[in-house]
């Protein structure tokens, strides 16, 4: 059973303030089901397991604190252990303090964990995790929020990032430098609203700037389920025209087996998900524009919409907000980012 800790259930610690919410989540105990249930939750798991480690009694402790954009977590678990993990629409920085995890280990580009040194998980496909008993850090960055960071102040629109799992060590320095200045800060869950924002936003840049992405091109390199596939094609090119059509070639499968699809699992058509991907990337854009720079007109058209009318409606009903009052709200993120002095990330390519 889960044991008493001493931070309060998730509901109790949850601070809102204006339109920010940090929560920090605990979870420890002794039972190698228990801790199996938690990561199938958590990383959609699958073929997890266990062994112990000698005649060492079983436990784990699990901790999640951060936002909707960015949340630091650390877990710890006394016996081996593995799976197949399938993180979903994130980008997972991981470090672990002993060393010895193995990514894609039956892969020929699998990597293993040196002590302390921070790797990107891979993005955009299921993989697999072997590691000995210890204790891994890992940042949790919501995949929109860091695909937008990654083209602030250019006019390319945010895709999804090829990341390398890991790059020569000294660029990581400025990173991990970043990562011991905002620990504090960060698990911190009265730090909220603009400060938490410009916390997220550090973050996401220095490793923006360490692992120096690439424009992925949309389809996972391993055999993925028909819908996942349908969604990787539709977040790499929804900035442009995209019919049902090419979606489904794209997935391997018919128009009418996409939409049935989408229907049983979605409860929605690739239309109206394609639609609501390009609201929330759109709205992300609006967030980090800078109000004397660019017009409503150009972030939609960025984000692929042709009719400023349909936008604006379909984007009011959505947030609340018609889109000229977030360009105009930015909620200081371009403030943030544009303060002067700082380095911005950008691709060579």
């Amino acid at each position: 059973m889960i044991t008493a800790t001493q931070d309060p259930p998730a509901e109790d610690r949850t601070i809102e303030q204006r339109r920010t919410s940090v929560r920090q989540v605990v979870h420890s105990g002794t039972e190698p089901g228990e801790a199996r249930a938690l990561h199938e939750g958590v990383y959609d798991g699958r073929d997890l397991w266990s062994r112990p480690d000698g005649d060492t009694p079983f436990s784990y402790r699990y901790r999640s604190t951060g936002d909707g954009r960015v949340s630091l977590r650390t877990s710890s678990v006394s016996a081996h252990h593995g799976g197949v993990l399938a993180p979903g629409r994130q980008y997972l920085l991981a470090w672990s303090v002993e060393g010895g995890i193995v990514l894609d280990p039956d892969r020929e580009d699998g990597v293993t964990l040196r002590p302390g040194v921070p790797v990107m998980c891979p993005a955009g496909r299921p993989f697999t995790v072997a590691a000995p008993p210890g204790t891994v850090h890992l940042v949790h960055f919501d995949a929109d929020f860091v695909e937008a960071v990654a083209v602030v102040g250019g006019t390319a629109a945010p895709v999804p990032l090829a990341f390398p799992i890991a790059v020569p060590t000294a660029r990581l320095a400025p990173l991990q430098r970043t990562l011991r200045e905002l620990a504090a800060p960060m698990l911190d869950v009265d730090v909220v609203d603009g400060p938490r924002a410009a916390l997220d936003l550090r973050l996401a840049e220095a490793v923006l700037e360490a692992f120096r992405p690439d424009p992925d091109g949309g389809v996972p390199d391993v055999p993925v389920a028909t819908l996942e596939r349908a969604k990787a094609y539709m977040y790499a090119h929804f900035a442009r025209p995209l019919s049902a059509a090419e979606i489904a070639a794209a997935a391997e499968t018919s128009v009418r087996t996409l939409q049935e699809t989408f229907q049983r699992q979605e409860e929605s058509t690739p239309t109206t998900y394609l639609r609501d991907l390009r609201l929330e990337k759109a709205r992300l854009a609006l967030q980090f524009a800078d109000a004397r720079e660019t017009t409503v007109a150009a972030v939609a058209t960025s984000c692929g919409f042709r009719h400023m009318g349909r936008f604006a409606g379909a984007y009011a009903a959505r947030f609340g907000e018609p889109p000229g009052e977030t360009l105009r709200g930015q909620r200081r993120m371009i403030a943030v980012a544009g303060t002067p002095g700082r380095t911005r990330w950008s691709h060579a390519g």
